[in-house]
């Protein structure tokens, strides 16, 4: 704007005037870009500091203690943790998908089971990084320092408010490989794109790849006190 006026009043005559139409379709706005953004930002606080704090809060009240005087095993238990966090996820996903709809008119080019689905991929991929951050902390600080160390590159360089494309060629792998980044690339390629979950395949097998590595670490390191 600063050059445009500045060249006019240098005498410059355009010779066709051009008109800006923002564009205002669903699927092209910043909105439409944003919202695949929130769900995978809320599935990864709520998997994270869901399980994590969960786990914490037995420990400190030496609730786990007592879990250990029974017959149950330590992957049941950690399991049914996971499982917990998952159903809570279901109607925090519900609420930013029917705001969305209803106030913004954003809805999802590929369907809502593909997007379900990813849903659920993504909430076991932090419901595991949970547990493993957890699995040996003793207080509600250190456990609120590891989180917070956890999910603030991801904060930032997963692609929830802005495109990762925008960050430096150097440092692309490393977001590439972040837990939320396959995450979001997939709810935004169903929602915006409609794409299919075949095509998908690499970004499934990534967040599938997390949440089972994570769950077999914190099953081997978990300590009951």
């Amino acid at each position: 704007m600063a050059d445009d006026v500045l060249q006019r009043a240098a005498q410059r005559r355009d010779a066709i005037a051009v008109v800006d139409h923002p564009a205002s379709e669903p699927g092209g706005r910043y909105i439409d870009f944003l919202v695949p953004g929130l769900l995978g930002m809320g599935i990864l606080g709520g998997g994270m500091w869901g399980v994590g704090f969960a786990i914490v809060d037995m420990r400190l009240r030496k609730l786990l203690k007592r879990y250990l005087a029974t017959p149950m095993k330590r992957t049941h238990f950690l399991a049914a943790v996971m499982a917990s966090r998952l159903l809570f996820t279901i109607p925090e996903v519900l609420t930013v998908l029917l705001c969305s709809r209803l106030v913004f008119g954003v809805t999802s080019q590929g369907g809502y089971w593909p997007l379900g689905l990813l849903i659920l991929l993504g909430a076991f991929q932090f419901a595991g990084i949970g547990l493993l951050v957890a699995s040996r902390a003793q207080t509600i600080e250190t456990v609120s320092g590891l989180m917070n160390a956890v999910m603030l590159p991801m904060w930032i360089g997963s692609g929830i408010f802005f495109s990762t494309e925008r960050f430096p060629a150097a440092v692309q792998p490393v977001l590439s490989v972040l837990p939320l980044t396959p995450l979001i690339h997939a709810l935004r390629s169903v929602m915006l794109e409609g794409a299919s979950l075949w095509s998908l395949g690499p970004q499934l097998a990534m967040i599938l790849a997390w949440g089972c590595v994570t769950f077999a670490l914190a099953l081997r390191w978990f300590r009951w006190n």
